[in-house]
């Protein structure tokens, strides 16, 4: 599971519709940085799953819920990770999440905005592939060099500093995924979704079609959208 919103209620009630009653373990956590609506449902998801290993940047925030997120991972698990650029997490059912950014564990910089740290990871199952890449502005600095992905999480809601041109060139999605609701902030930006448009992606949002699922098959080796029921 990477990131899980702001609050415990509403993610467990989501995990609730796609996980069977009895299925009560989290092989692995990843928050992709401190900010409370990605971390805010994790203290009550750690309360009520088993949850074998957490990860993080390395960044830690003083508010409160990251406080008691950090508490309660540790007496979960025994310590949480730090991660960066290089580290591989394979799953035993198929598939392979490699850390694209930070390059190094953010307890070792200083002064990095948190957004600025967020961590962005490939996923990879037989010919699908996820670019996941947290609140990261700015993209183009994970990925320096060209390299196609299937699915884009659009970084940050769609806010306009995410998905340059450059990096939609650069990465060529088939789809874009954004996790975005009601806000003052105005995402999607409209010159996100343009971008997207002009590049023939497939555009599928939250807002619109609430969750957003894919079933990755091993006997075909490959991720398709499977519409939430």
């Amino acid at each position: 599971m990477i990131d899980g919103g702001r609050s415990g209620k509403v993610l467990l009630a989501r995990l609730g519709r796609h996980i069977p009653f009895w299925d009560r373990q989290i092989e692995t956590l990843i928050a992709t940085h401190p900010d409370s609506d990605h971390i805010g449902g994790f203290p009550e998801l750690l309360r009520a799953y088993r949850v074998l290993s957490v990860f993080t940047n390395g960044d830690t925030s003083e508010t409160e819920t990251s406080r008691l997120f950090e508490t309660l991972a540790a007496e979960e698990t025994g310590e949480m990770q730090a991660i960066a650029r290089g580290t591989e997490i394979v799953f035993p059912e198929g598939g392979t999440l490699t850390l694209e950014y930070p390059l190094r564990p953010l307890a070792e910089e200083s002064g990095t905005e948190s957004n600025e740290g967020s961590i962005v990871a490939r996923f990879q199952f037989g010919e699908t592939s996820f670019l996941l890449t947290g609140d990261l502005p700015g993209e183009e600095k994970a990925l320096p060099e060209e390299r196609p992905v299937t699915v884009l999480k659009v970084a940050h809601h769609g806010s306009k500093y995410s998905s340059s041109a450059a990096f939609l060139e650069r990465i060529g999605p088939e789809e874009a995924v954004l996790s975005v609701g009601e806000n003052s902030y105005g995402h999607p930006d409209p010159g996100v979704l343009a971008r997207l448009r002009e590049r023939s992606v497939l555009v599928r949002r939250t807002d619109e079609e609430g969750d957003i699922r894919y079933r990755c098959l091993e006997l075909t080796s490959r991720c398709t959208y499977a519409p939430a029921r």
